[in-house]
């Protein structure tokens, strides 16, 4: 068996159909490389993030209030950089450690479930595992992962000390598709079960999955990390602490066979100008490059044994036992495509092992850090894989857990609820045995006595002052930035300043008790997050955005007037065009412009128009969300009609006003919202909004005495009136 490699982004969770929502969760997270690389392809943006990074922003934000985007991470290492307005739920309580991709399209899911993190290095560089799958939302076997993942995904949030908007969107669009529970009857698959440590821990989940007969023949286990509560596995007083232990132990056979899997250190792939002859290197790791029917080069990797007059003995990178020419040998020698190794250097924790070995029948594999497949290039290991063979009545089979988890007691043996890290993963079933070098063929197999062990160094944190934040909230609607100041106030946090694009907004010298509020704030392009300084460091603080409906794609929208509104919304002028005439013309060439449109003053015909426009958008809305952001939005039909209200008596009488918005609800209320999975939620939107329009319409209603159309005119224009279904 081999596993596919392929590039997760482009060839697993993107697609030509158009996305309707996405949650990430992750541990480390890049929002550089998120925004750039990963929005860029699920989103199908065109704009070119770097070359033309102001049109790519606003694309992008124009996408984000259609398509609802949420990522849940890990609080304590997130970086800097954000600039796009989708939801980040930040995690403290916990070590928040998964990586599950979810990317919602109209008629499947598209699901990653793994080690890699939302970084370039855990995307692109690394060598990591994903369960990578098209999920239906009306085949049964496939909705039943999908509520798993919706469930774990609502416990993220629950886990979460910030909130949000679009996460619940992605989940409605979910629920609105998912085949629900009992409505369908055939058996569900048993190849695939989604698991995570917010219920259980994950190996509850192992051994659940495990036959209640079956008897363990191997265990294997892919492991570049072993956390610190699994130092004292050696110590023997005080029995066998490691998680590996406890994996052995779930259902053992009397002999059991442990792989182990750890990060080789830099292995040198080119020759050294001086090297050893073979009889003086015995037993020790050689590389030997060589070159591909394709004409690239690779390495192999093989341990040279006992050495005779005409032929070689060895082991090769599967562990095999081979023989070689010596001739040949001596000849790679001579050429200098054949070389010993120094002594490796492994990640691992060196009396773990060998106390294992001790017990069991254990071999060490080595993840070759330095690779040349085709070109030199370094890929760290980074995948998380624990494979346990079972034997019932003669009958192989092999079950993978392949996710986030680390070999450690936190990772595996604990549940969030006994303060245990968070962790997913899928637990895949195999009808034969399964060894580590089938699922990661870049394996060599070694000797424990002879490598070189070290743990790797734990990561020390400093102080993080960012704890003193909740959250930062923009009402892009109010133009404010809401500061909300956490409870947690020890030790004293001090001095502080918080600063935006480079710029202080406020400082103090000392913590708020109260939110802290700065108004005329508007969200540029070049930034969504804020800076917290204090005298201890910096720290950067995501902005949530209250209503991102309300946000505008660029500055310019924001300052728009009716005029302007009524001629893109009529399809009388485009965006850019108008931009284009205001930045070049200046206010009294745009106003020539416009009157170029609309004539003097406002004609019924450019109102009607742009009534068409919104109508027209909103039937052809894909999502929810981007059906509110036809009503609710910069250019949406709110933001028109209180334009109107807000001409003068003088330009425009209630009169007037109350016939276009009697028009605008009339259009609304004809809209043909198309059937599918968001019809009601489509429908339930647009109700509510013309209900609303009606009451403002009430008062304005023109009087039968003053005027001897108006009786006819509000029963043309009541609900079930003549005007309905135009």
């Amino acid at each position: 068996m081999r596993l596919e490699q392929q590039r997760l982004i482009e060839h697993g969770l993107a697609s030509n159909e158009r996305c309707i929502g996405a949650v990430f969760c992750t541990y480390t997270f890049d929002p550089a490389f998120f925004e750039e690389s990963v929005l860029r392809a699920i989103l199908l943006l065109d704009s070119d993030p770097t070359e033309d990074a102001a049109r790519f922003h606003e694309e992008a934000r124009a996408a984000l209030q259609c398509v609802p985007v949420a990522c849940i991470i890990d609080d304590s290492v997130r970086q800097g950089g954000r600039r796009l307005p989708y939801d980040v739920h930040l995690v403290r309580q916990r070590t928040y450690h998964p990586k599950v991709y979810v990317v919602l399209y109209e008629s499947e899911a598209r699901v990653a479930v793994g080690s890699g993190n939302l970084t370039r290095s855990g995307v692109e560089q690394n060598t990591e595992l994903f369960f990578v799958r098209a999920l239906r939302y009306d085949a049964p076997a496939d909705a039943a992962i999908l509520r798993e993942i919706r469930a774990f995904i609502l416990h993220s949030r629950d886990l979460s000390h910030t909130t949000g908007t679009q996460l619940d969107l992605v989940v409605r669009s979910l629920d609105n598709r998912l085949l629900r529970e009992g409505d369908d009857a055939t058996e569900l698959a048993s190849d695939v079960l989604f698991v995570s440590s917010a219920n259980k821990s994950m190996l509850d989940h192992l051994r659940e999955a495990l036959p209640e007969r079956a008897t363990i023949t191997r265990v294997g286990v892919l492991a570049p990390f072993f956390e610190s509560d699994d130092v004292n596995a050696g110590d023997q007083s005080e029995g066998l602490q490691s998680v590996i232990a406890d994996i052995a132990a779930l259902r053992p056979s009397k002999t059991l066979a442990i792989d182990i899997a750890v990060p080789w250190d830099d292995p040198a792939v080119v020759a050294p100008e001086h090297a050893a002859t073979i009889d003086a290197a015995p037993d020790c790791l050689w590389a030997w490059r060589k070159i591909a029917d394709d004409k690239s080069e690779y390495v192999e990797y093989l341990s040279i044994g006992e050495i005779r007059s005409q032929r070689v003995r060895a082991v090769d990178a599967h562990g095999s036992g081979i023989y070689l020419d010596r001739d040949v040998i001596a000849e790679a020698r001579r050429s200098g495509s054949l070389w010993p190794l120094a002594r490796p250097k492994v990640f691992a924790p060196s009396r773990i092992l060998r106390a294992l070995a001790k017990r069991h029948e254990l071999q060490l594999w080595l993840h070759p850090t330095t690779q040349l497949a085709p070109m030199l290039r370094r890929r760290p290991l980074h995948a998380k894989l624990v494979a346990i063979t079972t034997n019932e009545r003669g009958r192989a089979r092999t079950y993978v857990l392949l996710g986030s988890a680390n070999a450690s007691r936190a990772a595996l043996a604990r549940s969030v609820s006994q303060r245990g890290n968070v962790e997913a993963g899928v637990i895949l079933r195999f009808d034969a045995e399964v060894r580590l070098p089938e699922l990661l063929p870049a394996l060599v197999a070694y000797h424990l006595d002879h490598v070189e062990a070290e743990e790797r160094p734990s990561i020390e944190r400093g102080v993080d002052d960012s704890t003193f934040v909740q959250e930062a909230v923009h009402d892009a609607a109010l133009r404010t930035l809401t500061i909300h100041w956490s409870a947690h106030r020890e030790p004293p946090l001090g001095a502080w300043e918080i600063a935006y694009c480079g710029e202080a907004l406020g400082r103090a010298a000392e913590l708020p008790r109260e939110p802290t509020r700065f108004e005329s704030f508007d969200l540029a392009a070049a930034s969504a997050e804020v800076i917290l300084r204090t005298p201890r460091g910096e720290w950067p603080i995501p902005i949530r955005v209250v209503d991102l409906a309300a946000l505008p794609v660029n500055p310019e929208i924001a300052t728009l007037g009716l005029r302007e509104l009524l001629a893109i919304l009529g399809r009388r002028v485009g965006t850019e065009q108008l931009a284009t005439i205001r930045r070049t013309r200046g206010a009294e060439g745009l106003g020539h412009a416009l009157t170029s449109v609309f004539g003097e003053g406002l004609s019924p015909t450019g109102v009607f128009k742009a009534w068409w426009g919104i109508a027209e958008d909103l039937s052809r809305a894909t999502t929810t969300a981007a059906f509110r952001s036809k009503l609710y939005g910069p250019l949406g039909a709110e933001r028109v009609w209180q334009k109107l209200r807000e001409q003068s008596p003088n330009d425009l009488s209630s009169d007037e006003i109350w016939v276009y918005g009697s028009e605008l609800a009339r259009e609304l209320r004809a809209v043909l919202i198309a059937q599918g999975p968001d019809r009601a939620d489509k429908t339930k939107l647009r109700n509510r909004f013309v209900r609303e329009l009606g009451e403002q319409l009430a008062p304005l209603a023109p009087s039968s005495t003053q005027h001897a159309w108006a009786d006819e005119a509000v029963k043309f224009y009541q609900p079930g009136g003549r005007s309905a279904g135009r």
